[in-house]
């Protein structure tokens, strides 16, 4: 097993970030991965030490409020959703272009990962880009009766108990990490509009149009907080990258299910990692 080191980084709003890297002596390329909403960044670890031992440096983080960078009671904590991409994702960019000024910067992007990326400022830098079951989160692009419980949660469920609490409970609901309030309040009314954060956003915030890399876009069949469609939505929005879009069946990796999750189980590491791996390498 590879070995990893952490550090903290200060944003510009005074957030501090907790960072792991995962050296590859060697190595000529960055992977840097983007957790998914309220996703610890050890959720990555083994991932991350898989790709590690296949000669790439990794880096993981967790967002200003999550796991290790909530430095005081949510409550307390003043963030946004757009801040995790212009201030946290942002900062981790910037600090790993300086610390490799000659290295390819390469990203993987899991669900809230892949639709921050479009909104921070530096991510012309990158190289490849895999995004992975990364959506549009308006109720329009599912179905029957997932419509009503993706409409009750963006409109009923998310406002009512974020005032509630002063923080979203996610843990309550569906085992994640809680959300800052602001972070919880924003990414609800992002939810709400037919077009995402695209109708609440001017152009000047938007930076999808700088990426013009290989960007790789995954689904899967049944994944209840990412149908197909909604993730071929959200990489129609990376209009200068070149697409490719790869939507998965579980029977095809023997399988009942793969799961807005799954991708990154250790039970694909045969699999679905050497995909990954592919993609990364080409």
């Amino acid at each position: 097993m590879g070995t990893s080191k952490q550090f903290d980084l200060k944003t510009p709003l005074g957030h501090q970030i907790t960072i792991t890297e995962f050296p590859s002596i060697g190595s000529n390329d960055i992977v840097v991965i983007l957790s998914a909403t309220g996703v610890l960044q050890t959720y990555y670890y083994k991932f991350s030490q898989f790709l590690q031992a296949n000669n790439h440096t990794v880096y993981t983080f967790d967002y200003s409020g999550i796991g290790q960078s909530k430095t005081k009671p949510l409550t307390q904590f003043n963030t946004t959703i757009s801040s995790w991409a212009t201030n946290d994702i942002e900062t981790v960019f910037q600090h790993i272009k300086k610390q490799h000024p000659t290295k390819i910067i390469k990203c993987i992007g899991h669900s809230l990962g892949g639709q921050l990326l479009g909104l921070v400022p530096s991510n012309k830098i990158l190289d490849t880009i895999i995004l992975v079951a990364s959506q549009t989160n308006h109720y329009s692009f599912w179905d029957k009766f997932n419509k009503v419980r993706v409409f009750f949660n963006w409109f009923v469920i998310f406002p009512f108990f974020t005032t509630f609490f002063s923080y979203f409970p996610s843990k309550f609901f569906i085992k994640m990490e809680n959300l800052p309030k602001n972070v919880a309040r924003e990414f609800s009314q992002w939810s709400q509009q037919k077009n995402y954060y695209f109708d609440l956003k001017s152009s000047s915030e938007l930076y999808h149009h700088q990426i013009s890399s290989k960007l790789i876009g995954y689904s899967c069949t049944n994944d209840k907080f990412a149908p197909k469609r909604a993730v071929d939505w959200m990489m129609t929005q990376y209009k200068n990258a070149k697409l490719i879009r790869k939507h998965l069946l579980p029977n095809d990796y023997k399988v009942r299910k793969i799961g807005h999750f799954g991708f990154f189980r250790p039970h694909f590491k045969n699999s679905i990692w050497q995909e990954f791996l592919t993609d990364l390498q080409t």
